[in-house]
């Protein structure tokens, strides 16, 4: 039987009861709805190189989960003439690949969706508390400096090569709030009971949201932003797969939006305590 790119749409509406889909940014971002697919690539965000990759793979619907005309709704004229816009409009109309985004749809997809995938892929068990957008999760009592460690060590897998890590190292924490995407907002993950925070980069500022944490005492360790949502991407291509098996189903695309160059691994920090501390 063959498959439209519209079916995709019309399956994300029947099981996105969540999605007010009058608003959403989710849909049709380029291409035409009713081509046959022959691949679907799914990847973080429609870069170009992502593109001619899910093209090289034979794949010509491109699944993004962020905008492909470098605004939240794909909306901003000046955007869409620029340069770049125009070089993939031209690329896109010359192969005939289709974009379709699924953002508001898998953000919060019960069990695999991107925050469920992201607290899975580390293995932080079932949350004890929960928000729309953010879990809490207990964790073993350990110093919020070794927990930096070991939330290093996972990212690693996915391409990471860093954490940022800020407050004080030695404070004991176990109770711990995390989420995905730039929506990691500091007062909401408090107001769930986090005594340490697992936000992104792109999720907080340090002037405002660091600043008020800061004052609070509550330190914070920040990942990058495409790094967070990939272990949801790749239970997407599982759950396509399921979905659509006569139709192969690929991810593409970097997992981490840099690389790092660091001029020193570690910084000792003398610590002051006083007698009656001990």
């Amino acid at each position: 039987m063959t498959l439209r790119a519209r079916d995709v749409h019309e399956h994300m509406r029947s099981v996105g009861a969540w999605v007010d889909w009058e608003r959403t940014c989710d849909g049709f971002k380029y291409g035409d709805p009713d081509a046959e697919v022959r691949g679907i690539a799914v990847g973080w965000q429609s870069l170009q190189s992502a593109l001619e990759e899910a093209h090289e793979r034979g794949c010509n619907l491109f699944i993004t989960h962020e905008p492909t005309f470098y605004s939240h709704m794909d909306d901003d004229e000046s955007l869409r003439e620029s340069e770049p816009a125009r070089r993939k409009a031209e690329y896109l109309d010359r192969t005939g690949m289709v974009i379709y985004r699924c953002h508001d749809v898998w953000d919060t997809f019960p069990g695999i969706g991107i925050l469920d995938a992201w607290s899975e892929f580390l293995g932080l068990g079932e949350a004890i508390a929960t928000d729309r957008y953010y879990h809490l999760h207990q964790v073993p009592s350990t110093s919020a400096w070794e927990l930096a460690h070991r939330i290093a060590r996972k990212v690693a897998e996915l391409g990471e090569q860093n954490v940022e890590f800020v407050g004080t190292r030695w404070q004991m924490v176990s109770r711990l709030a995390v989420g995905t995407g730039a929506i990691t907002r500091p007062r909401g993950m408090v107001d769930l009971g986090a005594d340490v925070l697992l936000v992104t980069d792109d999720g907080i500022t340090y002037w405002g949201d660091g600043a008020w944490l800061a004052d609070m005492g509550i330190p914070y360790i920040v990942v990058n932003h495409m790094t967070a949502e990939i272990p949801g991407l790749y239970k997407m291509v599982e759950y396509l797969r399921e979905q659509f098996p006569d139709v192969p189903v690929e991810f593409v695309g970097p997992t981490c939006s840099y690389d790092l160059w660091a001029s020193e691994r570690m910084r000792d920090t003398p610590i002051r305590m006083r007698l009656d501390s001990l």
